[in-house]
């Protein structure tokens, strides 16, 4: 099932950092999405991104940073990483919701969204020195129940964080955890995971294969995620954590009977 087709125009808003330029505006916006073929809630958050969309044009940011992706889960999150860890010329740092409602209009019924969203322009900055790989998943699939691990070698002093999301949307934090708490990364060190207890592949759909795609957020502090787990919280938490503290990675794997 698709997830988050406008999940692109989200991915210009988490990046944070120094600017060479900086400018700050305010826009009122307004997104629709149609309740045809889907549910009111998913409606809602399509139009919630929409409505982000045409905030990002009212504030000026050209038109091909503004792309409409249709990928599954796994391609949005590749265009997550690629934008979170680059250059860009603008960001949405913080909106409010004004309004939102079912309408219609003749047969036609759709979900509104009204914005009210402060856009902060120019180039964003990173540390470019500050990444990690993400070594030791397989590419062939995961039996189902199948033991799964991982190893992380960062070349600067880290924390991370690690989230899983299904084809669906949904998604959970695998790592910290109450049996692992998050603990210092030193860099150039190879650290395997899991840390003290299993993690296993596990399918929860009845077809042939299922992928699970896996976002790694490195943070320079220990920055805890408590929200419910879903990419509008994600992207909340990530705008509030500067460009130069952070390095965003993202791999899949494929689980099969």
């Amino acid at each position: 099932m698709k997830f988050f087709s406008l999940l692109c125009l989200m991915l210009l808003c988490v990046s944070t950092g120094e600017k060479t330029v900086a400018q700050t505006v305010t826009v009122t916006a307004i997104g629709y999405w149609d309740l045809a073929n889907t549910t009111p809630e998913k409606a809602r958050q399509q139009a919630l991104e929409s409505a982000k969309a045409e905030a990002l044009r009212k504030a000026g940011i050209p038109e091909e940073f503004i792309v409409l992706n249709t990928g599954h889960v796994g391609d949005n999150f590749n265009r997550f990483v690629s934008l979170s860890n680059s250059e860009l010329r603008g960001e949405i740092i913080s909106w409010d919701i004004l309004q939102q409602n079912v309408q219609s209009d003749g047969n036609r019924h759709y979900y509104m969204v009204e914005i009210r969203a402060k856009v902060r322009l120019g180039k964003v900055k990173r540390d470019l020195e500050f990444v990690a790989s993400v070594e030791g998943i397989k590419n062939s699939p995961y039996r189902d129940g199948e033991q799964f691990s991982f190893a992380i070698r960062p070349n600067k002093n880290c924390y991370v964080t690690v989230f899983w999301f299904d084809e669906e949307g949904n998604g959970a934090v695998i790592y910290p955890n109450t049996a692992e708490p998050p603990e210092l990364l030193e860099s150039r060190k190879a650290y395997s995971f899991p840390r003290t207890q299993s993690y296993k592949a596990r399918k929860e759909t009845k077809e042939l294969t299922e992928t699970i795609s896996l976002l790694f957020v490195f943070t320079k502090k220990n920055i805890p995620y408590t929200p419910l787990c879903t990419f509008e919280n994600i992207n909340k938490w990530v705008i509030q954590i500067p460009a130069s503290e952070r390095y965003l990675n993202y791999n899949s794997i494929v689980i099969t009977n």
